[in-house]
């Protein structure tokens, strides 16, 4: 019994070496190298992210209480504080300027190879428009470095 046992082994690894040294063999060999591949790279690779607010004047929530005819220039200077600039028009109109600033580093490394190091800075520019000291137009310009 043991002698049958044997030759079925043998011809079950010839079976398996045949398959391997066909095409389906290098298919399966290339698909597991892949993986394995795959699986080496996540954990060699690294990210590493943060953001910190440099200046902040105004958030999302304070523009969306900004009420086109109706806010007037006393409730934003309130709510904003003193602007950076103020602009005055031949037509009367005035827009004063605020300021949002952050920064935001990036890190990417592989894993004792190569790191980099990437370092944005985001400035939103908020322009209240008036006329006769009432808001009758905002917008926001945002600049990226």
């Amino acid at each position: 019994m043991s002698v049958v046992k044997t030759v079925v082994k043998t011809l079950v690894h010839m079976e398996a070496l045949m398959i391997y040294q066909s095409g389906e063999g290098q298919m399966i060999k290339k698909v597991l190298l892949l993986a394995m591949s795959l699986v080496l790279a996540g954990c060699l690779v690294t990210v590493d992210s943060d953001s910190r607010s440099l200046q902040s004047s105004w958030n999302e929530g304070d523009l969306a209480r900004l009420e086109l005819g109706a806010s007037d220039q006393n409730w934003v200077a309130n709510t904003f504080g003193d602007p950076i600039t103020k602009l005055n028009y031949a037509d009367g109109t005035e827009i004063w300027k605020y300021r949002n600033r952050s920064e935001k580093d990036t890190e990417v490394g592989l894993f004792l190879i190569f790191s980099v190091d990437v370092e944005e800075e985001r400035t939103e520019t908020l322009s209240v428009e008036f006329e006769n000291g009432v808001v009758i137009n905002y917008w926001v310009e945002e600049d990226r470095f």
